[in-house]
């Protein structure tokens, strides 16, 4: 699991987590970024815990479009970007 990011100046906690170089041009960045708009680690640490799960799933879709699994089931959420 990723941990919380502490901006050396700021002080504010950021995700960050990066994106397999196969799937760059699907997803179109290299690293998923995100404030956390917190100062504090025990609020920054259940905040990321959504995130997470959103950058996961779209890594998991990226890796759908990939392959082209037609025989995947995908929910109208799984389909946005």
């Amino acid at each position: 699991m990723s941990s919380p990011f502490k901006h050396p100046k700021s002080g504010i906690y950021t995700h960050r987590k990066g994106v397999p170089k196969r799937l760059v041009l699907i997803i179109g960045k290299a690293v998923f970024k995100q404030s956390l708009n917190t100062k504090d680690l025990r609020e920054a640490k259940s905040l990321i815990i959504p995130l997470l799960a959103d950058v996961d799933n779209q890594i998991r879709l990226a890796e759908l479009r990939l392959t082209d699994d037609s025989s995947q089931k995908l929910s109208l959420r799984d389909c946005q970007f």
